[in-house]
């Protein structure tokens, strides 16, 4: 993006000139569409969803043998679920809303190993990685015990 065209736009644009003022915006994209009418344009499918899950846990047992502080999650770099129900409280008092059930606050700044949720991707990313050039080399196969990594 040009930086002349970002000049212009943090002059003209309405949101811009909010958010540089400090007041409290909302943005709703307005090119959203129902997930029914996107779903066959997605880049990916449920089968790399489920392939990624599949590749997490053949390198579990090598995660936890680097890292054992992963080993109450069994070597899966997950987000902890802490329930808030204050907050659900609040909620409802706050915007009239009946929210019911529980509220869970989903601890993706305290990721074991990673931190962050856009850190963890980037040790999917590695481990994708190192996989197919193991496997290309042959020095691992999808049933081995990935721990024989470390």
């Amino acid at each position: 993006m040009p930086k002349e065209y970002r000049k212009e736009k943090l002059k003209t644009d309405p949101l811009l000139k909010k958010m540089q003022a400090a007041e409290e915006v909302i943005w709703i994209n307005p090119d959203r569409i129902p997930f029914a009418g996107a779903k066959d344009s997605l880049e990916l499918s449920m089968k790399d969803i489920e392939d990624a899950e599949a590749r997490l846990l053949r390198f579990a047992p090598f995660i936890m043998k680097c890292f054992p502080e992963t080993e109450a999650q069994g070597g899966i770099i997950e987000s902890a679920l802490t329930e808030i129900p204050d907050m659900r409280a609040r909620l409802n008092e706050k915007y009239g809303s009946h929210l019911q059930g529980r509220l869970f606050l989903k601890q993706d700044s305290h990721l074991a190993i990673a931190g962050s949720v856009k850190a963890r991707g980037g040790i999917y990313e590695v481990l994708k990685h190192t996989e197919e050039l193991a496997l290309s080399a042959g020095i691992l196969k999808e049933n081995d015990d990935y721990a024989k990594l470390a």
